[in-house]
């Protein structure tokens, strides 16, 4: 893909959610600043009991918009609770809706967006279809890190799940072109959403807090009739938090040492998307199972403090059946 040609058709609004961030902000949102028209940053703070580490996570705010002043100047939204991910997102997009902007870059607060990401998203777009609603980027690491199975190469890329019917999914692991189009589900960090469609599905579900609330909302994206694409040469550096790799059976295996508490929200929400949307796109049914067998036997064979992580999980599969999620 020629990434020099053509210009990027509209804004660009660069979402960022940030919660007790690292050094790393900085980073991130002058990238952004590069990307995007406008960034648009969304503190959570911590509160009155952690009064000491608060500020140093304004510091590091304040340090980050310093930085993307060079784009523009970044705008700040806060809020003095941890109101979950998809809440802070939702108010970036409505933010960033009402300034008029015509794509949202949604990115994590370790996400580092790559020289050239304006550019490539822009070639991908004059080959896209028209009814493209969501440009994936790639979620790359430059450096496997010294305790990794791979110290000196890139950590391996997350798979692609694709479905063209909906029906019948299936993983892919490179591209025979410069776009991979039909995907099921994108992450949401590096993931460029076109205001039309962002306006014809709503906001993200905020009850979900944190987890598969990209999957549920790509699938209301599907379900709306538009696109998800994911484009070769847009590249996102990612760094997973606390997130290591192994080998096991001579594959990369993703270990995240998650709380127990997460775990509880990863098996809930996993098992609420597939009640909204597992009748409308059955390929979701099979790889709904999937995740959650991989992640409990991860968890039961590779994690620190399985037992109380399963019992959360356990915990979080039962909510799920038992109690439905607001339509």
């Amino acid at each position: 893909m020629d990434v020099s040609a053509p210009p990027f058709p509209g804004t660009i609004a660069a979402l960022v959610v940030a919660y007790r961030p690292d050094d790393g902000l900085a980073a991130c949102v002058a990238a952004a600043a590069g990307a995007a028209d406008r960034v648009y940053l969304f503190q959570q703070e911590r509160g009155r009991d952690a009064a000491d580490d608060a500020r140093v996570d304004r510091a590091r705010v304040d340090g980050a918009l310093a930085d993307g002043a060079a784009g523009g100047g970044a705008i700040l939204l806060s809020d003095a609770a941890n109101i979950g991910l998809a809440a802070a997102q939702n108010r970036l997009m409505a933010r960033a809706l009402a300034d008029g902007h015509d794509w949202l870059l949604l990115l994590d607060q370790d996400s580092v967006a790559r020289p050239g990401l304006r550019a490539a998203f822009a070639a991908a777009l004059a080959l896209a279809p028209a009814d493209t609603g969501l440009l994936a980027a790639r979620n790359v690491e430059a450096d496997g890190g010294p305790d990794s199975p791979w110290p000196d190469s890139p950590r391996p890329e997350s798979p692609w799940v694709v479905s063209a019917d909906g029906r019948r999914w299936a993983v892919r692991t490179g591209f025979d072109g410069p776009l991979l189009p039909d995907l099921l589900l994108a992450p949401a960090s590096g993931s460029l959403v076109a205001a039309r469609a962002a306006r014809a599905c709503g906001p993200l579900r905020d009850d979900f807090f944190i987890d598969w609330v990209d999957v549920d909302y790509a699938l209301r994206l599907r379900r709306a009739g538009f696109r998800l694409v994911a484009v070769r040469d847009a590249l996102v550096d990612h760094r997973l938090g606390a997130a290591t790799h192994v080998k096991a059976a001579g594959r990369a295996v993703a270990v995240t040492h998650h709380a127990a508490s997460r775990r509880w929200f990863q098996a809930r929400n996993a098992i609420w998307t597939w009640r909204l949307h597992g009748r409308a796109v059955p390929a979701l049914t099979g790889w709904t199972l999937r995740i959650l067998a991989s992640t409990a036997i991860k968890i039961a064979l590779l994690e620190r403090g399985r037992v109380a992580k399963l019992a959360a999980f356990a915990g979080g599969l039962w909510r799920g059946l038992v109690r439905r999620p607001a339509d």
